[in-house]
């Protein structure tokens, strides 16, 4: 991946190339310079194409400055680039005579603008010509050297570009285990540098923009989610000191803002980081009192960075790690009042403030819809598993940085391959925290040797082996401790109770198991040696709250997963674990509101089951004096409801006949007003606007492809024609945009016509259905109703809407299926995109798009051209919905282009991109995975009608191509 871009005239090629060979000798060798033989164009590569990708995927860009460039519309078009992908920008001045004062003054109030062309003391430096390999000699000035060295040193392009190990800790571990990498570790963080570039890219773009500022990191369990904040994403911000302003990263753990690493203490290390004289007391004063109290310290905090005087402020950005341990019972007190800060923070400049989660996918449906933040646009960045070859840069790339030191250490190839074959074997699940795991344990077991080799693999007992092989060594080391039981039982049931309920637990809301932090006081004083062994095994992590008191956790929430024996007993007690959750989330919600009894939720088998806790004293020892009291509580307002109903027993009987009568009249209303809205006021409707209209069998067979027609007098759809044919859908293995859920490509055939609607549903049109009850309201979010895209509405409420669309014409309206509409959208391209590769200019509404809308809110239907077919809007504005169930990849599309169905699909797939999406989430092949009951101001609908005509004809087919399909075929044929 080359890291920096290289803008240049091909009049200053000798200056290119002559600071290409001082980058390099510098280490920057991983740079693009399109005539540059190894990192430039190669021979017959799309030009265009190429450097698009080059600019896309780079750190930093450098433009080489002289008349020639600022003549050049190529070189113009690079910085227009460059500035769209938020990159880092430098400008290098290498034509003496030219001035900053002839750049747009909007440009040198965000570069890093360094003179190379005066100065006395120069660098010379002897590099050959492209092409010719003719010998010359380029100087430049040793201080503007220096200072662009500078620059780029401090924007930390690279793991090898930070110190490690860290000064004060020389015999630091590379392997870090189940722990996350910190800041320290962002010299042997590798496997992420795309993702780092992108969530970069993201800040500086949400940096430049309006407030609210929100980036949501998605990843599974054992993703590294925290390892990616804290040691590839934090360090880089850190030397960003211009444009950011990093806060200690916030944990909430059961305490959001008091807590050890919660809002209070990130705030006041802070200060006292930039030495800003406050004391602990006046900072929780300021939380207590919320956004406002809290603004003032950090415009003091953006104050302290030395800066130009016009230059931006850089951005305060507060990171909360692992925020799914905000919606954990033990932290509902404090993180309702946190998003609250958080919100009134995001929303509002002086100074701007970016927030950062890292959530689990799983969680991430409860951040989204927390009331603080509903409201708010989200920027999403997801991380997926890890290709192969970033596991192989995991395992390889630490030891690297020991190379040449008296710790340096080889690794065995086949040590490597093994190590990869396992991974792979094993599938995607908790891969990296095993993995990392399992090198922390050959490193501590043999780097005493010099060497990592496969028979020390083989006698941890290889990846899978791991966590068990080290929880067997802890059971075993506490032999020689009296107080615990000498057989193996009665160690494993004093193991259990120290574990669950104080550090393994389970989410009530999803049934997944999740770690918790214990202090070590809570847990029963006899399993304390054995917490202490799984510490030693860095099973267990442990640290010390402010007033020294320690605390535990499990490392990484892949021990619940991989730990046979604790999934077991967490199995065991999963329902119990699960009433102690919801019990002592009531009990919170009771204390807090006054001890009402409208806040009693416990009662009948609830309340005995609750109850049922006192015999399991290891589970009920978690609850504190306000859980028995509610629970108490509970029970004498059970007594005195079941004495309320003994009362009315007799009133009840006398009044039964009375309450069927009227249970029968009430079911036999809601049928009669269904029906009295049918005759009076939908069945009207239809037979006025919509029954007149209808095509004729005649007319509806002699359509033609691009043929359009309305079934209504107004307010419906209008459809066009698609014509029968072929195509291969998803995207080449060779589209290095694609991501992975786009292929395999499948051959594709459609054997008849069939009719899209040219634009997106409109709210007029949805307003019509929902007018005379045929489907429900809903929001236009503020951005207006009219001929703007319908949105907000479920997948079943767009189901409900074709349904009467078909039940007012007597046609078969429909969702379409994910062919169906990449066939539409392709409108015969072999592109990304209905008009190329390029995103271009205002050919679309989303982020990046160059349009008036971008970023901001949805577009008018219609404001962009069509494709080939009179399609409008096949790209952003709002994403369709579309009727196939969500699978992983293509396999299994029909060939036919029917819609993919499957048993119980609570999953669906959106297509076309939104004015939110970046562009690359907007080619003709990207595909969304969204619930069905998901509503959001991004998505929409696009219709489909079934048209009565015959197939077309055999012949016009294309065949499919040997292999399903050859490299690089994206042909399609319609059907003329």
């Amino acid at each position: 991946m080359s890291r920096i871009f290289v803008s240049h005239s091909s009049i200053d090629n000798a200056q290119a190339a002559a600071l290409r060979d001082w980058l390099a000798a510098e280490g920057w060798n991983e740079l693009f310079l399109d005539f540059d033989p190894q990192h430039g164009i190669a021979a017959g590569e799309q030009w265009e194409q190429a450097l698009y990708t080059a600019a896309h995927r780079c750190e930093a860009v450098l433009f080489l400055i002289s008349r020639a460039w600022l003549a050049s519309t190529w070189c113009l078009n690079e910085l227009t680039l460059a500035r769209r992908l938020n990159k880092r920008l430098f400008g290098l001045m290498i034509e003496d005579g030219v001035s900053a004062q002839e750049l747009p003054s909007d440009l040198t109030r965000t570069w890093q603008v360094v003179n190379l062309a005066t100065g006395r003391d120069r660098h010379m430096i002897r590099t050959h010509m492209p092409v010719t390999g003719e010998e010359t000699e380029v100087s430049f000035p040793r201080e503007g050297l220096a200072r662009l060295k500078n620059g780029l040193q401090k924007a930390g392009l690279h793991a090898s570009y930070y110190a490690w190990p860290p000064e004060d800790d020389p015999q630091r571990p590379p392997y870090r285990g189940l722990r996350p990498l910190e800041p320290d570790d962002a010299g042997i963080y590798f496997g992420r540098e795309a993702a780092t570039i992108e969530a970069i890219d993201t800040l500086r773009g949400l940096r430049a923009g309006a407030a609210p500022r929100l980036l949501v990191v998605l990843g599974a369990s054992g993703a590294g989610k925290s390892s990616f904040l804290r040691a590839g994403l934090w360090p880089r911000l850190t030397r960003d000191d211009t444009a950011f302003f990093p806060m200690p990263i916030v944990r909430p753990e059961r305490a959001p803002i008091s807590g050890d690493n919660g809002l209070v203490a990130s705030l006041d290390a802070a200060l006292n980081a930039s030495g800003i004289t406050i004391s602990r007391v006046e900072v929780m004063d300021a939380v207590a009192r919320g956004a406002p109290a809290i603004k003032p310290l950090l415009q003091r905090l953006v104050a302290s960075r030395p800066r130009d005087a016009d230059a931006a402020p850089p951005a305060i950005v507060i990171a909360i790690d692992q925020a799914e341990e905000l919606f954990a019972a033990e932290a509902e007190e404090e993180a309702a009042a946190f998003l609250r800060i958080l919100n009134e923070l995001v929303t509002s400049d002086a100074p701007a403030i970016i927030a950062v989660f890292t959530i689990r996918s799983d969680n991430y449906e409860r951040l989204q819809e927390t009331p603080s933040l509903a409201a708010l646009h989200q920027e999403i960045l997801s991380l997926p598993p890890m290709p192969r070859g970033a596991y192989t840069d995991v395992i390889k790339g630490p030891l690297r940085r020991l190379d040449g030191t008296p710790r340096e250490i080889k690794i065995q190839e086949s040590l490597v391959d093994a190590l990869l074959s396992d991974i792979e074997e094993g599938g995607a699940k908790d891969a990296l925290p095993l993995l990392a795991f399992t090198l922390e344990r050959l490193y501590d077991e043999y780097h005493a040797t010099g060497q990592l080799r496969l028979e020390h693999y083989e006698k941890l007992g290889r990846v899978k082996g791991s966590i068990e092989a080290a929880v067997e060594r802890a059971i075993s080391a506490s032999t020689a401790n009296p107080s615990i039981p000498r057989d193996r039982p009665g160690r494993l049931e004093l193991l259990r109770r120290g574990l669950i309920p104080w550090l393994a637990g389970v989410d009530p809301d999803t049934g997944a198991p999740r770690r918790r932090v214990a202090r070590l006081s809570e847990i029963p004083i006899e399993a304390r040696p054995l917490i202490d062994r799984l510490v030693d095994q860095h099973l267990l992590s442990t640290d010390f709250t402010p007033d020294g008191e320690k605390t535990v956790e499990p490392t990484h929430e892949a021990l619940l997963r991989q730990w046979g024996l604790l999934q077991g007993w967490l199995a065991e007690d999963a329902g119990l674990l699960g009433v102690m959750e919801v019990v002592k989330r009531a009990a919170r919600d009771w204390d807090a509101n006054g001890k009402r009894s409208g806040w009693l939720t416990h009662t009948g088998d609830r309340l005995k089951t609750a109850e049922g806790l006192r015999g399991r004293p290891d589970l009920a020892g978690n609850f504190d004096r306000t859980d028995w009291d509610y629970l108490t509580a509970c029970r004498k307002a059970e007594h005195a409801a079941r004495r309320r109903r003994r009362r009315v027993q007799a009133t009840v009987t006398t009044l039964l006949l009375s309450i069927i009568a009227g249970l029968f009249a009430y079911i036999n209303r809601e049928f009669l007003e269904e029906q009295l809205n049918w005759y009076w006021k939908m069945r009207p409707y239809m037979m006025a606007n919509f029954r007149p209209h209808v095509l004729p069998r005649g007319k509806e067979l002699a359509l033609r492809s691009g043929d359009s027609f309305r079934e209504c007098a107004k307010d419906c759809p209008e459809l066009i024609v698609i014509p029968a044919g072929s195509f291969i859908m998803g995207s080449p293995a060779t589209d290095e945009e694609k991501y992975p859920n786009e292929g395999p490509q499948r051959f594709i055939r459609h054997a008849q016509a069939f009719a899209v609607s040219k634009f997106h549903v409109t709210f007029d049109e949805w307003d019509a259905c929902a007018n005379v009850g045929g489907c429900p309201p809903i929001q236009d979010s503020g951005f207006g109703r009219g001929n703007r895209p319908a949105i907000n509405m479920t997948w079943p409420e767009a189901q409900q809407y074709v349904a009467w669309l078909s039940r007012m014409t007597g046609q078969q309206y429909r969702l379409l299926s994910e062919s169906e509409w990449e066939y539409a959208a392709r409108a015969g391209a072999e592109t990304r995109f209905t008009w190329g590769d390029d995103v271009g200019e205002n050919q679309a509404n989303c982020q990046g798009c160059g349009s008036e809308w971008d970023n901001r809110q949805t577009s008018p239907v219609g404001r962009f051209k069509p494709n080939a077919f009179g399609v409008y809007d096949a790209h952003g504005n709002v994403f369709q919905w579309m009727a196939d169930c969500y699978e992983n990849s293509l396999d299994g599309i029909p060939s036919n282009g029917a819609p993919r169905r499957t048993r119980a699909c609570d999953q669906r797939v959106r297509r076309g991109g939104s004015w939110t999406s970046r562009p690359r989430d907007l080619r003709v092949t990207g595909r969304s995975i969204i619930g069905i009951d998901y509503r959001n101001y991004n998505g929409g609908l696009r219709v489909g009608r079934t048209l009565q005509q015959p197939p077309a004809d055999p012949t016009q087919y294309r065949a499919p191509p040997p292999g399903l399909p050859p490299e690089g075929s994206h042909a399609m044929r319609p059907a003329r």
